[in-house]
């Protein structure tokens, strides 16, 4: 069997990954990590605990893997230790990056390619902590995977959704459709932006385990969606009419309302889209129907009972937007 270690594996995309991965019984599948989350999660693997971004990574050299699947790259520094630890002959390194690499200020091209403008990263950003340097961190772990002596395969996902997703960005609009609430939509909620739902990203990964292809590739689902799409398919899944009031971006703005934080998937802009031909020209897989994803998502919430989002804004503060508005 195939030797494929796993760095991250028990939250989302990893957890998504390795259950897959189990179902083709074909491959002998190691995870690294700190063991923090979710560490009773598949009992029957293989684990290394460890925190990458220590000498704990030296661990890895114990083995010769075929296949390294990075699912936990944020800081350039912590790849080069993986990479430098790392021993015999690897078939390829496939990294998971993020759309977020691209430079939107100084490029708003909409349905980017993967040859569209990345952002560069500074010493400064090298090592940040914030989430203001997360594309910058990212782009420059990219620059390090191409340039070392590994074969590798990139992969930029848009915002990621699905079962087990733990960041509620997505399912704050479907709990607000679902619990009956007022729905604030920014701008309408038209603003075109493409998303991706987890079971197309790991496909692509996995596909790429079987593929001698090489390169950087963008992976989305619904090339160009928007919050008022999301928010109709949600009614018509659980049969629900939602009342929506509208703000423009200047009243968001004039109250402090963050983009993408206190307003889920809002992005004041038309350009955050990402093509996805290269994947389906180079991988034999179909993309997911975007209603059946946003149905499976659906069905997963509602086995954990419309849980209270973490992400957004609260009720209180929504309410007193909307009576601002009346």
């Amino acid at each position: 069997m195939e030797k494929i270690l796993i760095l991250g594996g028990t939250q989302f995309i990893g957890r998504t990954l390795v259950e897959q991965l189990q179902k083709l019984n074909k491959y002998d599948i190691t995870l690294f990590n700190r063991q923090k989350t979710q560490a009773d999660l598949f009992p029957d693997v293989k684990k290394i605990k460890g925190d990458r971004e220590t000498n704990d990574v030296s661990q890895i050299k114990n083995e010769d893997w075929d296949y390294v699947i990075d699912v936990s790259c944020y800081y350039p520094d912590s790849l080069v230790n993986v990479l430098d630890s790392l021993k015999g002959s690897l078939k390829k390194y496939i990294l998971v990056s993020t759309c977020s690499v691209y430079d939107e200020v100084n490029d708003q091209t909409p349905m980017r390619a993967e040859t569209g403008k990345v952002l560069n990263c500074t010493n400064e950003e090298r090592t940040d902590r914030t989430n203001a340097s997360y594309g910058n961190r990212k782009a420059e772990c990219e620059r390090i995977l191409v340039n070392s002596n590994h074969k590798y395969t990139i992969f930029r996902p848009s915002l990621v959704y699905g079962p087990y997703d733990h960041t509620d960005r997505l399912y704050y609009w479907l709990y607000q459709v679902q619990t009956n609430k007022t729905l604030l939509l920014p701008d309408f909620g038209e603003k075109l932006f493409s998303i991706t739902y987890v079971h197309d990203l790991v496909n692509a990964i996995i596909n790429a385990l079987k593929s001698d292809v090489s390169g950087i590739y963008n992976v989305t689902t619904a090339l160009e969606t928007s919050i008022k799409e999301i928010v109709e398919y949600a009614e018509k899944l659980l049969d629900k009419t939602a009342k929506t009031k509208n703000a423009a971006p200047s009243f968001l703005n004039e109250n402090n309302v963050e983009q993408w934080t206190d307003m889920p998937l809002w992005l004041d802009g038309d350009y955050f889209s990402y093509d996805n031909q290269q994947l389906k020209n180079d991988f034999d897989f179909q993309l997911t129907n975007y209603e059946e994803s946003l149905k499976n998502t659906i069905a997963y919430y509602e086995t954990l009972n419309w849980h209270k989002p973490i992400y957004g804004m609260s009720e209180k503060t929504k309410i007193g937007l909307l009576e601002k508005l009346d």
